[in-house]
């Protein structure tokens, strides 16, 4: 017999592979998102890829004056301020790449009114592809008022403050020169009390008038910043030596360390630096009894893009009575003192932090504080310095 001989052939099974449609939202998803865009608290709209309103609730026909019908033959840019229109121009094109936005422009009613708003813009999506924008807008009017209201009436304190300033330093001059004078003639004791107490008073009174003015300068950004080459050492020097004539009369030692990394000179308004770094340490010294301050300087590593720029960190650190944690984030605030409970030579006006903030804010630097209630505080000035070209580095 002959074997049966085993067929090769193989069945080859031809396979089609069609994708899943994607899920249709249930009827109650659909319902609660048209809920949310219907009953939103703001103007709800949506806008197609060539600019023009294709949806919106009554929020938006309210704020525009439009009907649903006119505003879906309108096209965005026709119910903005002229002047704000690239503003949301750029806003469109950048959500339609995906980018939400968020920008305040003026919406333009049809009966002629202006609103200000704040307008925030995403990207609709519809199975993975942008076909248009769906936007909120609120009405920021009321917002606005009341924001250029206080702005006006902030203005208008920092003129009256310039001006008492201005007015008061004169007889305060006068005061300050005429019991000095007085202090120096053969005055019994207790006419030499008081007028040491008239002195003293016009002091203060003058320091007082001294930081108003320059506060006020300072919020209408009137402070111009000089440059000129400053020597950071001797800088140092003599604001250490200052300082010591100030804490005379209390146990307080002064300590000061330069790390030889500081540069000797860079470009900067040296008279300003000084000053931040003159009332940090005053106020170390004012509220330290006992103990020590220390004034530590070094040299920072400039940040990438400051090639020319060299920075100075100088930190006063002092073990004294300290500051209570809550009153930190206020401590610069302007008319906010340190230690509220402070009387006699220890309360301030509440002004020299706030001004040495503004200027190293005006300086582009750094000023921060840290401190433990009862053990003492330590503030840290960082200010940038120009590199320049007949100093040497360091040294």
């Amino acid at each position: 017999m002959r074997q049966a001989r085993r067929s090769t052939r193989r069945r080859h099974v031809l396979l089609t592979l069609v994708p899943a449609p994607h899920p249709k939202p249930a009827p109650e998803d659909t319902d609660h998102y048209a809920s949310l865009f219907t009953h939103h608290p703001h103007a709800a709209y949506s806008v197609d890829r060539r600019g023009y309103y294709t949806d919106a609730n009554q929020r938006a026909l309210d704020m525009t004056g439009l009907s649903l019908d006119e505003m879906r033959q309108t096209h965005f840019a026709q119910v903005i301020h002229p002047d704000d229109v690239h503003l949301l121009e750029e806003a469109f094109e950048l959500a339609l790449a995906g980018i939400p936005q968020v920008v305040d422009a003026r919406v333009l009613r049809a009966d002629g009114g202006i609103v200000d708003t704040r307008c925030t813009a995403i990207p609709l999506v519809v199975d993975a592809h942008v076909v248009g924008v769906h936007g909120i807008t609120e009405d920021t009017t009321e917002a606005q008022r009341v924001l250029r209201e206080l702005e006006h009436a902030n203005a208008a304190k920092t003129r009256f403050l310039a001006t008492v300033s201005h007015e008061v330093r004169t007889p305060l001059a006068a005061m300050i020169g005429a019991s000095e004078l007085l202090l120096e003639t053969d005055l019994p004791d207790e006419p030499a009390h008081y007028a040491q107490i008239v002195h003293r008073s016009a002091e203060r009174l003058m320091r007082l008038a001294h930081d108003l003015l320059e506060f006020s300068e300072l919020e209408t950004q009137r402070t111009v910043l000089g440059k000129s080459l400053v020597h950071v050492r001797d800088l140092v020097e003599d604001v250490a030596a200052w300082a010591e004539l100030v804490g005379h009369s209390r146990e307080v030692e002064l300590r000061c360390v330069v790390e030889e990394s500081v540069p000797s000179a860079g470009i900067g308004d040296g008279t300003r630096v000084a000053q931040v770094l003159r009332t940090l340490v005053h106020n170390a010294v004012k509220f330290t009894e006992r103990g020590h301050v220390d004034l530590r300087v070094a040299a920072l590593d400039a940040p990438e893009d400051g090639a020319d720029e060299m920075w100075v960190e100088f930190e006063v650190t002092d073990t004294g009575i300290g500051i209570a944690a809550d009153q930190l984030p206020t401590l610069f605030e302007p008319f906010t003192q340190a230690n509220p409970a402070a009387s006699g030579d220890r309360q301030g006006n509440g002004l020299g932090l706030a001004i040495a903030r503004e200027l190293t804010d005006l300086m582009h630097g750094r000023l921060e504080a840290g401190s433990v209630l009862g053990q003492g505080s330590t503030f840290t000035f960082s200010v940038p310095l120009g590199r320049p070209s007949d100093a040497g580095s360091v040294g």
